[in-house]
């Protein structure tokens, strides 16, 4: 079963890299590789120091986490743009997204969370801490998790991309990234372990 989830989220992964390209050619391609950095670079850094949750082996990992829980976050980051795009009419890109935009990305985010955890909480591939609250099996810490590593992703891709060539872009976006991928784990760490959630 696990293997089945695996290998599934790794389509979605690349469907959406697909859509994403086919909608902003390179840049698309660009955003994709940009968030599975993120992605790799966040879930490994929650294993190595064993906080916010852990996982069962899986087959398929990427480094010492599970491909799964690197890639989950792009797919799922960009179906919330895409959703946002589709109810607000306003386009992301290169450019900051506003406010509404940004409400609807943690909306989207929010429902993701309230979709994923009890999913993999039945069929056992994700643990949160020992104490962790929940509702309806949704840790609470994700209804900010989520939506808030969504909302600073989007807004440092569209700080990066208002630099002028490819290169600047590439080093304002790839030199903060690891500082978001840690202080986002660390940070909900330190909220979880504060507001005892």
């Amino acid at each position: 079963m696990h293997l089945f989830i695996e290998v599934l989220t790794l389509l979605f992964f690349l469907g959406f890299v697909a859509h994403a390209v086919v909608r902003w050619g390179a840049a698309g391609a660009a955003f994709f590789a940009a968030m599975l950095l993120l992605g790799f670079l966040r879930e490994n850094f929650v294993v190595l120091r064993d906080i916010l949750y852990g996982f069962v082996p899986l087959r398929l990992m990427l480094g010492r986490a599970p491909l799964i829980a690197s890639i989950i976050w792009g797919y799922s980051i960009y179906a919330a743009v895409v959703w946002a795009e589709a109810v607000s009419g306003e386009r992301y890109g290169a450019r900051r997204p506003s406010g509404r935009f940004l409400a609807l990305v943690s909306l989207f985010m929010i429902a993701l969370a309230c979709f994923y955890e009890p999913f993999l909480a039945l069929i056992g591939m994700a643990r949160w801490q020992e104490g962790t609250r929940s509702v309806l099996g949704v840790p609470l810490i994700t209804w900010i998790g989520y939506p808030s590593l969504a909302v600073l992703f989007l807004l440092l891709w569209a700080w990066a991309m208002e630099r002028g060539s490819n290169l600047k872009r590439a080093v304002a976006l790839l030199i903060p990234l690891p500082f978001l991928a840690v202080g986002h784990a660390l940070g909900l760490q330190a909220l979880k372990s504060g507001l005892g959630l």
